[in-house]
């Protein structure tokens, strides 16, 4: 129980994951800690096999998850971030309100979803740059670096929600 998460699934400790196995090793924990499988064990026993199922589940959320798996990394490395805490990169933050100006006007657009496909594209590729930021801020020990890199990561992650949001509402 002592494991850390990535430890748990038997993967190397980085920001770049193997999602297949990932996956595969996600499968056969939860068959080997199934509670069902402690059902007519010692209530002790059906405890630690709820907690370490339990455990397995938050492992694979997180570590399936970009940002949740960086800000984990960095928990890991000792760096603490609170959930308020926001960059102070200017250019980014105006960056950020123009791409949700535009995401407010894709409505009024003569095409919204060509305007909306642009916007996701344009989305994806900043979060991808800013996943490479990260890992490599992290593999050079960088953590204030990193640090920023997940702070902005955040930031795009909503905005990618908020853009799968209005185009399952433009759909409907």
């Amino acid at each position: 129980m002592q494991q850390n998460y990535f430890e748990i699934f038997g993967l190397p400790v980085a920001y770049e994951v193997d999602r297949q196995a990932l996956s595969k090793r996600y499968r056969e924990l939860q068959q080997e800690f199934h509670p069902d499988r402690f059902a007519a064990k010692s209530e002790r026993e059906q405890m630690l096999s709820m907690q370490y199922a339990a455990q397995i589940n938050e492992a694979n959320n997180t570590l399936k998850d970009p940002v949740a798996r960086a800000a984990y990394l960095l928990q890991l490395a000792g760096v603490e971030i609170s959930p308020e805490q926001t960059t102070a990169d200017g250019e980014f933050l105006m960056q950020q309100m123009v791409l949700r100006e535009r995401l407010e006007d894709v409505r009024g657009a003569t095409d919204p979803e060509a305007e909306l496909a642009s916007l996701e594209r344009e989305a994806s590729q900043l979060f991808t740059a800013q996943e490479s930021a990260f890992s490599s801020a992290l593999d050079a020990a960088e953590l204030e670096a990193a640090k920023s890199a997940l702070l902005k990561l955040q930031f795009l992650a909503k905005l990618q929600r908020q853009i799968e949001a209005l185009e399952e509402d433009l759909l409907d």
